[in-house]
């Protein structure tokens, strides 16, 4: 995974528009870029619906790095069989929350050991506000983070997923940063309001963010193509 890389969420409702999008965006001419493939697209109860395996295959087919968004939180065993099944198509990144704890952050690792799939920890969500981390984990958002951060990074994950106007409340030793909560500031759909912890693609790299998920702004843009290939060049 290189530095400064965009993963597009592929966020619709059903995997045949997801696929086609995805598609439609597999041509664009740069090696920056990559798939987010979310939960409810991989659990489609859908009576239509392809297998997780299939679904995920027919992204990974479309030559550009894939990552599996589950935010796990469950039995070790149930997580550790999600990971290696992720692990088997060559996924390059899967995750769980911080809050699992280091033994099943650690299990999960240990499972994916001589593959390339890479393990990320999911800090605090960017929909979240300090009200919702008081309640929480009886701390301020900023400082939420910055444990379960601390959490991800001695428990062995390779990366962590984090807002990026709070990375530089991180005071560790170098690990891979993901943030979700991408704006541009050329985005114009101000309703589009599902986040509350949002920066620009570049004030994510300058915080220190290796790598981003855009999600609205490229889908919901009258031309995706060209809105990707903005924020790619927004990051180079």
């Amino acid at each position: 995974m290189a530095n400064r890389f965009v993963y597009v969420a592929l966020d619709y409702d059903d995997q045949t528009r997801n696929l086609a999008f995805a598609a439609n965006l597999a041509h664009v001419q740069s090696d920056r870029f990559g798939f987010k493939v979310n939960l409810d697209a991989v659990a489609n109860f859908s009576p239509t619906a392809q297998n997780p395996y299939s679904f995920v295959k027919q992204v990974m087919d479309l030559g550009r790095p894939v990552f599996v968004d589950m935010k796990m939180w469950n039995g070790g065993r149930t997580m550790e069989n999600i990971a290696k099944g992720c692990a088997s198509l060559g996924v390059d990144i899967v995750n769980m929350y911080a809050h699992a704890g280091p033994a099943f952050i650690g299990r999960v690792k240990d499972s994916l050991r001589g593959t390339q799939t890479q393990l990320f920890a999911v800090t605090v969500l960017t929909h979240y506000t300090d009200s919702d981390t008081q309640r929480l984990y009886g701390c301020s958002l900023a400082e939420a983070a910055k444990r379960l951060g601390k959490i991800g990074f001695e428990s062995g994950a390779d990366g962590l997923i984090m807002p990026a106007n709070h990375i530089g409340d991180m005071k560790l030793a170098p690990i891979k940063i993901l943030s979700p909560g991408i704006r541009p500031a050329w985005y114009e759909n101000k309703s589009d309001n599902d986040q509350e912890q949002t920066v620009t693609p570049r004030e994510a790299i300058d915080n220190g963010a290796n790598s981003l998920v855009v999600g609205s702004p490229v889908r919901k843009s009258p031309d995706p193509v060209a809105a990707l290939e903005r924020i790619i060049a927004e990051i180079s």
